[in-house]
C-alpha cells in the first residue's frame, strides 16, 4: 500500500501541475457567471430594436398594438428600474439609463401603398427581404415583420397575417396575437351588453395552485418555491457528475498509454507491482477529480451568493441555489456517486489503456463507453418529472447507471430500501470491475502490437 500511494502522489502532482487543470478550474465560475450575465447583457446590447409595419384597413386595431407595445415596455422599464435601485443602494451608480424598447411600429415607406393589400404588400416584398431599408428616424434600418390585418372585425382571428423572414423570434408575433385576441374578448362582451367594469373585473381573474405535499406533517404541507427548485436541482449535479467522471477518466486514460508509450511504465514496474501501480494510478486521479469538484462547488457557491442578492427572479432562484449547493442531502450523495461512478468508469478505461499502444488505438473502444454514459442523459429530465416510476427503478438496478440515475432521484425521495439495495450492488460491482481491470492490467501493460479484440480481453484476465 505504500507505493501505490507514492504512486497516487506523483499521479496527483502530474496532473494538478498542468495547464489545462487550472484552466479548467477557472472557467467554470467564468461559465456559471456568464450563465447570468450574458442573456441580459445580449438582451441589453447584441439584440436590436425590431421595426415592423401594420395594414390595417379598418384604421381599428392599429391603437391595440400600439397600447400592447407600450404596456410591454413599461414591464420590462419597471423591472430595470427595480434592479437600477437596488444596486444603486449597495454601490452608488449612475443615473438610470432606461432600456431600448424591443419592437417599435413605423410607418409604410413612402410610394408602396397599392390599390389593394394584396398589392401593397407585394410592393413592400423587397424591405421585407432585407434588399432595401427602411427609414427610422432618420436612419436605415431593416423591416423586421409586416403585420397586414384584415377589413372585418370577425376574420381577425383567422385572417390576420404576419409576414418575416425570422422563424425564430416570436416575441413581436405571440404579443400582437395576444393583445387582438384580448380585444376581441372585450368586443365580444359588449355585444353582449356585459358592463365594462365586468369584464375588465373577470379578465383580470387568474387562477394561482396552493401547491400541497401530502408526505409532510399536518399544517406544514404548503410546497415553497426552494423545494419547487430542489426538484429540478439533481439534474445540474447529474450534469456535472457526467462532465467530471469524463474528464479525470480520460485524464486517467491519457496518462497510462503516454506512459506506456514512452515506457516509463517500464521503469515504475521495476520498483512496484502491477497491482500497486494499478491502484496508485486509480487513487490519485481519483484526488484530483476530489479537487476539482470541491473547486467546481466552491465557486458555485460564490457565484450564486454573488448573484443572490440581484432583484428579480433570477436573483431569487440564485439564493435558493445557495442552500442546495452545500445541502447534506444533495452534496454527501454527489460525493459518493461521483467517487463510485470514477472508480467503475476508470478502472475500464485503464483496462482498456494498459492494452493500447496510442490514443487512436483507445479511441475505437471510447464509443461503447460514450453509448452507455448517453442513455442517462438522455433519460435526465424524464427521470426527474418520474423518480420513482418504472423507468427511474429499472435504470437504478443497473450499476453503470446507477451513479446518475440515483443522483436524479434523490430529490423525489426514493425507497431507503433501493437506496441501500442499489449502493450495494454498486459497490460490489465497482469491486468486480477494478479487481477483472487489474487482472487486464497486469497482462497488458507491457503487451505491444495491435489492440486486442473484445474476446482477447477476456483472455488477458483469465491469464495467471
Amino acid at each position: 500500500m505504500k507505493y501505490s500511494l507514492l504512486v497516487a502522489l506523483r499521479e496527483y502532482v502530474e496532473n494538478v501541475k498542468t495547464k489545462g487543470f487550472w484552466i479548467g478550474i477557472l472557467l467554470f465560475p467564468i461559465l456559471i457567471a456568464a450563465s447570468f450575465q450574458v442573456p441580459r447583457l445580449l438582451e441589453k446590447f447584441a439584440k436590436p430594436t425590431r421595426s415592423f409595419c401594420v395594414i390595417d384597413p379598418s384604421g381599428e386595431f392599429v391603437k391595440v398594438i400600439d397600447e400592447a407595445l407600450d404596456a410591454s415596455y413599461a414591464k420590462k422599464q419597471k423591472s430595470a428600474l427595480d434592479e437600477w435601485e437596488a444596486k444603486k443602494k449597495s454601490d452608488g451608480q449612475a443615473a438610470f439609463q432606461p432600456p431600448k424598447r424591443s419592437f417599435v411600429r413605423v410607418e409604410l415607406p413612402a410610394g408602396v401603398q397599392g390599390a389593394t393589400t394584396e398589392e401593397t404588400v407585394r410592393n413592400l416584398r423587397p424591405w421585407l427581404k432585407g434588399d432595401k431599408k427602411i427609414d427610422v428616424e432618420g436612419k436605415p434600418d431593416e423591416l423586421f415583420a409586416l403585420v397586414v390585418l384584415p377589413p372585418l372585425e370577425l376574420s381577425i382571428a383567422h385572417g390576420t397575417q404576419f409576414w418575416c423572414s425570422n422563424l425564430a423570434d416570436t416575441g413581436l408575433s405571440d404579443l400582437i396575437e395576444r393583445a387582438l385576441q384580448a380585444e376581441l374578448r372585450n368586443r365580444e362582451f359588449l355585444a353582449l351588453r356585459v358592463d365594462k367594469k365586468d369584464f375588465e373585473r373577470i379578465n383580470k381573474i387568474e387562477v394561482e395552485f396552493d401547491r400541497k405535499d401530502p408526505k409532510k406533517a399536518a399544517g406544514e404541507e404548503k410546497v415553497s418555491d426552494a423545494e419547487q427548485v430542489r426538484q429540478w436541482a439533481p439534474v445540474g449535479f447529474v450534469y456535472m457528475l457526467f462532465v467530471a467522471i469524463m474528464t479525470v477518466a480520460q485524464m486517467l486514460l491519457q496518462s497510462t498509454i503516454e506512459e506506456k508509450s514512452t515506457r516509463i511504465v517500464e521503469v515504475l514496474l521495476s520498483s512496484v507491482t502491477p497491482w500497486e501501480l494499478m491502484l496508485g494510478k486509480l487513487l490519485g486521479v481519483a484526488f484530483v477529480g476530489v479537487t476539482m469538484l470541491v473547486a467546481w462547488l466552491a465557486s458555485l457557491y460564490g457565484v450564486l451568493s454573488f448573484f443572490a442578492g440581484g432583484m428579480g427572479k433570477g436573483g431569487q432562484i440564485a439564493q435558493i441555489l445557495v442552500g442546495l449547493v452545500v445541502s447534506p442531502g444533495l452534496l454527501i450523495p454527489f460525493v459518493a456517486y461521483f467517487l463510485l461512478g470514477y472508480l467503475l468508469y476508470s478502472s475500464m478505461l485503464l483496462a482498456v489503456g494498459s492494452t493500447c499502444n496510442t490514443l487512436k488505438d483507445a479511441q475505437n473502444f471510447m464509443g461503447p463507453v460514450m453509448t452507455v454514459l448517453i442513455v442517462p442523459l438522455l433519460t435526465m429530465t424524464f427521470i426527474v418529472q418520474d423518480p420513482n416510476g418504472m423507468l427511474a427503478r429499472v435504470l437504478s438496478w443497473v450499476p453503470v447507471f446507477t451513479p446518475f440515475t440515483m443522483m436524479n432521484r434523490m430529490a423525489g425521495d426514493p425507497p431507503i430500501w433501493e437506496i441501500v439495495g442499489t449502493f450495494t450492488l454498486l459497490v460490489a460491482t465497482v469491486a468486480f470491475a477494478i479487481w477483472f481491470s487489474g487482472r487486464i492490467f497486469q497482462n497488458g501493460i507491457l503487451r505491444t502490437g495491435q489492440p486486442p479484440k473484445l474476446l482477447e480481453f477476456l483472455k488477458l484476465a483469465r491469464r495467471s
